[in-house]
């Protein structure tokens, strides 16, 4: 018998609130705790680990503090499994169009791109341009639905109907 995961794609935003106490880091756990039990089926991009490192060195982290929470984020992605999506052309090219039509940056195109093409179920983003009206109806209209840290009870819901 199959059992359903709700596939999840995140953005780096949201998975930096698993090691960067902020405002939805509460919510942001739930995710990771969901992926290392199985729940859910995460998917990233391969741009997220880079990103990662920069938001850290951004906030002013040491170095090895920041090489840690590498090493724990490669940890989390090799035992449960984690999809880390390879930037490859088709990535590229649909990230392409994102950022003519809805004035993306690149990486935040690329986010979007990775969370539709892999059909994921959800595309959770801490970051506002995910969130524009315009983007999300694009998004959405492919069957991904958008969501804030604060609405991950959502996927919570579905998980539970497994």
């Amino acid at each position: 018998m199959r059992v359903y995961k709700p596939k999840v794609s995140m953005d780096t935003s949201s998975i930096v609130k698993w090691f960067k106490v902020e405002e939805g880091s509460e919510e942001a756990l739930k995710l990771r705790k969901w992926t290392e039990e199985g729940g859910i089926k995460l998917v990233v991009s391969e741009i997220l680990l880079s990103e990662c490192a920069r938001g850290l060195k951004k906030a002013e982290w040491e170095d090895d503090e920041i090489y840690e929470v590498l090493e724990m984020l490669d940890t989390i992605i090799y035992l449960c499994g984690v999809d880390v999506i390879p930037v490859d052309r088709l990535v590229i090219k649909y990230a392409q169009n994102l950022v003519v039509k809805y004035d993306l940056y690149s990486a935040d195109a690329i986010h979007a791109a990775n969370a539709i093409l892999t059909g994921s179920n959800y595309f959770v983003s801490s970051d506002g341009h995910h969130h524009k009206k315009d983007l999300k109806a694009h998004i959405e209209g492919k069957g991904v639905r958008v969501l804030t840290l604060s609405e991950v009870e959502v996927i919570e819901k579905d998980i539970e109907k497994t």
